[in-house]
C-alpha cells in the first residue's frame, strides 16, 4: 500500500493559540505553537504533555478536541476512502460488463457530507509559566484553581 499526505488546516484565535482538549478530564484549553517552544520542550516530551486542569500526562497527539477529530476525519474520508471506493464500484461493473451477463454486481455508497471549518473563537484567559516562559496556555474563564504546565507540570495560579 503507498503512502499518502494531505494536510489539514486548523484555526487559531487572534493571538495565535490552539483549542485543544485533555484526554482525561476533557476540559478544552489553548496552547501556542512555535518553532522556539516546540524546540525548548522537545526534551520534556517523551511522556507527552501535561493537562493544564487535572495535570495528567497524555501522548503528545492525544488532545484533538471532537470537532478537529470530525474534520480530521473528513478529510481522510474524502481524500483516500471515497477514491477507493469509486474505484472498487468501478470494478464492479467492470466485472458485470465483461461477465456476459454471467454475474451482477452493484454498489451503493453512503458517504459522509463534508465538515463545516472550523472557526476558533477569542476566548479564555492566558497564563504564563516561569518554567517554560515560551509555552503560555489559555484556560477556561471561570477556572480558579492552580494551571499545570504543558511541559513539565509544574503550577502557576490564575490571577
Amino acid at each position: 500500500m503507498s503512502e499518502r499526505q494531505f494536510s489539514v488546516s486548523l484555526p487559531l484565535d487572534t493571538d495565535g493559540f490552539l483549542r485543544r482538549e485533555c484526554p482525561t478530564c476533557e476540559r478544552e484549553f489553548k496552547w501556542l505553537s512555535s518553532e522556539e517552544a516546540d524546540a525548548e520542550a522537545e526534551e520534556f516530551r517523551e511522556g507527552g504533555y501535561y493537562c493544564p486542569y487535572c495535570a495528567i500526562q497524555a501522548p503528545v497527539d492525544a488532545w484533538w478536541t471532537p470537532a478537529q477529530l470530525e474534520l480530521v476525519n473528513g478529510v481522510v474520508s474524502k481524500e483516500i476512502v471515497e477514491p477507493e471506493l469509486r474505484k472498487f464500484e468501478r470494478s464492479l461493473r467492470n466485472v458485470s460488463r465483461n461477465s456476459g451477463g454471467l454475474i451482477s454486481a452493484s454498489m451503493k455508497m453512503d458517504l459522509p457530507p463534508e465538515a463545516d471549518p472550523l472557526v476558533e473563537t477569542d476566548d479564555m484567559r492566558r497564563v504564563d509559566f516561569a518554567c517554560h516562559s515560551s509555552e503560555p496556555l489559555k484556560v477556561q474563564d471561570d477556572w480558579v484553581r492552580p494551571v499545570h504546565c504543558l511541559i513539565c507540570g509544574t503550577t502557576a495560579s490564575v490571577d
